[in-house]
């Protein structure tokens, strides 16, 4: 179980774990603020701890911000990059969590105040990213002769995909939701060349550039998107 409280200027994720019996504070890679804490934890408590170490977490979360990274509250008004375009967020209250896309804006409905609205936002795009990856799959698979038996999401620190050759499993990067469509084009057939060629021989980027001729201009664009991510 999951709730978000506001302590001062802070915005404080509590993650509630059943079999821990003492409290954690920690300011994440993302400037993120989390308590972990046993359920039933008194917010009384939490917020005594966390009034108690502000200043160092003001501190930390500065030093992250200061390196480019960026932190959201999910608030109305606040910008989000979905397939390479910015979409403002709203915010409403509703009778069930759901997320409304449309071609301005993100329209994120919540039962009460105290939803995580991250994990709903993320939840729907996390399907919104497999469905269009699915779509790429079914796209190459017959032109390029090759299978994937499973799609998976996830959100990876230094790959874009992978690929399990004897499961013929692969997994796209969560973080792709944010890039140009072409971007995540580009990495789904990568990694379908992988199954043709499982290491990045020459032969590897030879049958790439035959399925995607322009993955070379593609990296660039990945690399220059990313760029422009940092500080949004």
């Amino acid at each position: 179980m999951q709730r978000v409280i506001n302590i001062g200027d802070l915005v404080v994720m509590i993650k509630y774990r059943r079999k821990m019996k003492n409290i954690y504070l920690k300011v994440e890679r993302n400037a993120d603020v989390v308590v972990s804490a046993p359920p039933r934890t008194p917010n009384y408590i939490i917020k005594k701890m966390v009034q108690e170490n502000i200043d160092e977490i003001r501190e930390r979360r500065n030093n992250i911000l200061k390196n480019g990274h960026t932190i959201k509250y999910f608030v109305t008004g606040e910008k989000h990059f979905i397939f390479g375009r910015e979409f403002e967020l709203e915010i409403r209250l509703g009778i069930k969590n759901e997320v409304i896309f449309s071609n301005e804006k993100i329209v994120l409905v919540i039962k009460n105040k105290e939803q995580n609205r991250e994990q709903i936002v993320t939840n729907y795009l996390r399907k919104v990213l497999y469905n269009k990856a699915l779509e790429f799959i079914n796209k190459y698979e017959e032109n390029m002769g090759v299978h994937a038996e499973q799609l998976r999401i996830k959100k990876m620190k230094t790959r874009w995909g992978t690929c399990n050759i004897k499961a013929k499993r692969i997994w796209i990067n969560y973080e792709l939701v944010k890039y140009p469509i072409e971007c995540l084009e580009h990495i789904v057939v990568h990694e379908l060349t992988h199954l043709l060629e499982t290491n990045h021989t020459p032969r590897f980027y030879e049958l790439l550039g035959k399925y995607y001729p322009n993955y070379i201009g593609n990296d660039k664009l990945i690399k220059e998107f990313s760029k422009k991510l940092v500080g949004r």
